[in-house]
């Protein structure tokens, strides 16, 4: 009996833990998804409202869920007004935020070039740079989405076989 409920344990453990690499596959695509939504959100402040930048990072702070705590810190940090450039309060807000973890190496490299393209143009060459961001980053989406079809399927499967394997290797 102990070892039908070991067994039954460690499967459902490998299970689990494919199940947790394709969730968080899933949450780096709604973190994008987020970031693609704030980007909208700044280029209509930006055209129609005509707000300063750290009102923008204010209002994303409200309306965020997963990269709230970033527009929160940038917004303060705007606020406090000691200086310095904003992209270096950028990437410090980007190196302070749990949510980048899920995020790939070539997507951090966009959100630090997000970062850099930021608040230091003229209103229509912002708008422009916003732009292009919101264009590439519907095409990373796209390519998020794919690979996550095949790469949840891996990930489950993979664990259910390890779970099997680890289990009669040690019964």
């Amino acid at each position: 009996m102990i070892k039908f409920i070991g067994v039954l344990l460690i499967i459902s453990g490998s299970v689990l833990s494919g199940h947790y690499f394709a969730e968080k596959n899933l949450i780096r695509i709604h973190i994008l998804e987020e970031i693609e939504q704030a980007l909208q959100f700044m280029y209509g402040e930006i055209e129609y409202a005509a707000l300063d930048i750290t009102g923008i990072f204010g209002s994303l702070s409200e309306r965020s869920r997963y990269c709230k705590d970033f527009w929160v810190f940038m917004h303060d940090r705007l606020l406090q007004n000691e200086g310095g450039a904003l992209y270096s309060i950028w990437e410090e807000g980007l190196d302070n935020s749990v949510w980048v973890k899920y995020l790939l190496y070539e997507d951090r490299l966009f959100m630090g070039e997000v970062g850099k393209n930021t608040g230091n143009l003229d209103r229509q060459s912002q708008l422009n740079t916003l732009d292009i961001f919101k264009k590439r980053l519907g095409g990373m989406i796209l390519a998020a989405r794919s690979e996550y079809k095949e790469k949840a399927k891996v990930c489950h499967v993979a664990g259910a076989v390890a779970g099997i394997f680890l289990s009669i290797l040690l019964v």
